[in-house]
This record gives structure tokens, sequence and C-alpha cells, in this order.
């Protein structure tokens, strides 16, 4: 029997998943439902916020009243045109759409999408004062912004090398850094602080909070000489047996013989060195322990006075080097805790720098214009006129591409629905929800909530594989 399809036969049952994919589509366009659309790239998001803006309209809701945002100028662009076209198309299809048309067609510069950035600036433009801004105000433009950057990262850096003679979380993140990759750091952060705060908060949130450097390196040193107490032979004997004729493992041997006094009186740069001579010989250059028959780079059996010597010597590493590699885990673990804190000392200096450059010339950059309008929306309720007039305007609030938001612009488009929102429709891509929705489904990716949307809890979590947000930087911890 063949297996083609009989194309002549009955029609095949409907799939369950399209009677629900087409539910979904219809309540997430009705505006008179509160609804977040999570579904992944190409299933038809973008189409399902258009058609609620054509209910919205159709319902007699005035495009002034509509606010509609998305993260791009083509995006915001390709959207308007696609409402617009619906307009025209619907009135040539039936009388209903010939009548809004006809109200609309003159007016249609009302119908505004508009990015996230636009409407910062346009809320700022109209209530300067009550964001603490000059009214003159202007936006920084690109080749503005690297220079001001140079110029607040110039005197950031004086100050941060005077105050690491006395802050060892500061002096280790220069001794790790040096001042060239610490400026392209700070630079980095600088551009992107509507995140850098939170992510390096988040980051010391999880260390603990009193760990000195001296104290994390006298631990080490600590550790790391427990361990080779536990060795089968005597530590000499060891020593002994190892390649001595090799200047690499020379200075080795003056390590771990110092290295009693180390926990009691040693500078932490002194054991940072010391640590890094045991690790290039305990541990492989992926972190693992050395076993007891592999090779130890750069030395040969020449540089040893046997070759049975040199057998026990290997030997007896393989038994301690896991106790090693956990000593020198928890020293890169807690100075990776005071490189952050460092950091963000560093980063606080540079940002205190960069704000000053900027208000001498009343100008703002991007993220200064998302944290301006920020502050001033938590704040509404001190200036009831100015909020009254918000109240008044927008009554439907329409977000596209809300993956792309950070946590500073997710509360920001919080507070919107929150305060002035009688519907809204967010919409954004949902990476784990990806494997489900293939099929083009948006059924799954549905949420019907309450009317309010917390700016705290129920937020997405930018902080882990967001786009809008990064990890620690990888130059701190590389």
């Amino acid at each position: 029997m063949s297996d083609q399809p009989d194309l002549f036969g009955p029609a095949p049952m409907p799939h369950p998943r399209a009677d629900a994919d087409d539910e979904a589509r219809r309540f997430a366009s009705d505006p008179r439902q509160n609804a977040v659309l999570e579904a992944s790239a190409g299933t038809g998001k973008t189409t399902v916020l258009v058609q609620r803006y054509l209910r919205l309209l159709g319902a007699g809701v005035d495009p002034a009243n509509i606010l509609a945002i998305t993260f791009t100028r083509k995006a915001a662009a390709e959207m308007r045109e696609r409402i617009v076209g619906e307009l025209r198309a619907d009135a040539e299809r039936h009388p209903e759409g010939r009548r809004r048309w006809l109200q609309l067609r003159d007016r249609l510069a009302e119908i505004a999408i508009g990015t996230i950035d636009a409407f910062c600036l346009s809320l700022l433009r109209e209530f300067p004062l009550e964001a603490d801004l000059e009214p003159g105000f202007d936006m920084a433009d690109e080749t503005e912004v690297p220079r001001l950057i140079e110029q607040a990262l110039d005197r950031a850096l004086r100050i941060c090398l005077a105050r690491a003679r006395e802050d060892g979380d500061l002096a280790l993140l220069l001794a790790r850094l040096g001042v060239a990759r610490a400026r392209v750091g700070l630079a980095h952060l600088l551009d992107r602080r509507l995140v850098a705060r939170n992510v390096l908060q988040r980051y010391l949130a999880r260390g603990p909070a009193d760990l000195t450097v001296e104290a994390a390196c006298r631990a080490a040193a600590e550790h790391v000489t427990d361990a080779l107490r536990s060795l089968p032979m005597p530590v000499e004997t060891w020593i002994a047996s190892g390649p001595v004729a090799h200047p690499k493992f020379q200075l080795l041997a003056v390590t771990l013989r110092a290295l009693d006094a180390l926990p009691q009186g040693g500078e932490p740069a002194a054991i940072r060195v010391a640590m890094e001579r045991v690790r290039d010989h305990f541990l492989t250059r992926d972190g693992q322990p050395r076993g007891g028959r592999g090779s130890i780079p750069p030395y040969a059996v020449r540089h040893s006075v046997s070759a049975e010597g040199w057998r026990r010597h290997r030997q007896a590493m393989s038994t301690v080097a896991p106790a090693m590699g956990a000593a020198l885990a928890r020293l890169d673990r807690d100075l990776n805790v005071a490189l952050a804190r460092g950091l963000r000392r560093m980063y606080q200096v540079a940002e205190v720098q960069y704000t000053r450059e900027l208000e001498a010339r009343s100008l703002l950059d991007f993220p200064a214009l998302v944290d301006r309008a920020l502050g001033l929306l938590r704040r509404m309720d001190e200036f009831s006129q100015s909020r009254f007039r918000l109240e008044s305007r927008y009554h439907h609030v329409l977000v596209d591409e809300l993956q792309d938001t950070s946590r500073a612009q997710w509360e920001l488009v919080a507070l919107l629905v929150q305060s002035w929102g009688e519907g809204f429709g967010l919409v954004h891509d949902a990476a784990l929800a990806d494997r489900e929705l293939r099929s083009g489904g948006l059924a799954l990716g549905v949420r019907r909530p309450d009317h309010r949307v917390s700016s705290h809890a129920g937020e997405p979590d930018v902080g882990h594989g967001h786009r809008g947000e990064p990890r620690l930087p990888g130059w701190l911890l590389s």
C-alpha cells in the first residue's frame, strides 16, 4: 500500500496543539485581557501584538492613549508599518474597516511606536525639573561619550592607584590586571552601568563579606603546608628526589622550605607567588591533580639524581596533589571575591567621575537616560499634577522584545504597567520554552497574569542567560 496521503479522503483531525494555539492567540490579542506572551523566535508574537493594537483602535481607543514600545528603531518602524498596512487592508475588506480608516488616516502620525530610549527622552523633556535635570539638557553623541569616559578614567585611576596603598582589594585587582586592562574593563562597565551595579552586587552577595586578601592567602599557605606534611616521605627527601638540577624546581624548593613561615607573617603578594609555583608543579594546565606516571613539563629524568628517585617523587606527589588542588581552588574562589570587591570600588569611583563629566555639560548618555527616567517614575507620587498628566495619557501599554530589557528597563516597564496600564501586552522570546514551541505554537507561552506586573517578584531572571545583562565580566576572572 502506498504511504502517500489520500488527497480525496476525509480531512485529518486538527491537532490539539493547533486549537490551543488559536485560543492563546485570541487571548493575547484581546485588549480586555492582560497578557505576557512567551514563545520562541518566528512564532508570530509581534503579529499578535499588532492585532492587539488594531483591536484597541477598533474599540475606539485613541492612538495617543496607547504606549507601544520596542527596543530598536528598525523594529519600531516595522511594527508601525504593519499596523498602518493592516488598517489600509481592512478598509478594502469591509465597511467597518473603511470607517476606521477614514477616522484615522489624517492622524496616522499619532500611531507612534517608539523605542524605550525615545520614551525616556520624551518623559524627561516633559518633566526635567521633577527628574532633577537642567531643562536644556542634551544627549551626548557617539563621539562625545568615549572622550568623556577617557577623561573620567584618567582621574578615577589616579584616585584608585593612591587608594591601593591602603586597600588590599584594589591592590590585588591592579596587580592582577594592570592599569591598561583595568581601564578597558572600566570603560566597558561604564557603558553597561545599567546592569554593572547589580551584577557586581549579586556576585558579592554570594561571598563572605569580611574576607580579606591577607586571610585568604595565609589560609591557603596553611592548607598547602598541611598537604606537604601528609607526603609518604619527609619533605626534604621528596625534594631531594625531584628535578633538583632544573632552576625552576630550585625556586620551588626554596618556596616549599619557606612555607612554614608564610602563614604567620608572609606578605599576600609573596604567598600568591608561592602558590603559583605550587600550582605549576602539582596541577596540570587545566587545573587537574597530576598523576604518578605523567610528565611534569619542563622537567625530564636527567634533571633528577636517578630515574628511580624521579619515579618515587612523582608517585609521592600524586598522593597529595588532590589536596593541593582543593587548597588552590579555595584560594582562587576567595581571591575572586576580593577582586570583585576591588572592582566594585574602582567602578564606583569611575562612575562618580563620569557622572560629573556629564553633569558639567548638562548631558545624558543612554544608561543615564534610562536611570533618570526610572528614578522619575519611582517618585511620581511626589508630583501629583505631573502624575495626573501621564495617567490621563497612557491607558494601554504594549511592549515587544521584552527579553532585550535589562533589570532597570524591566522595572521601568513594570512601573508603567502598574501606574497607567488599563491593559497591557508584553511579548518576549522564551528560550526555555523553545523546545516546546518549535511547531510554531504559542499556547504554552501565554501567561494570564494579575492586573499588575511586579517589578520585583515574577520578573525575568535577567542575571542568568539574559541578553540584557552579562555575568561578571570575563576580563576580571580570566
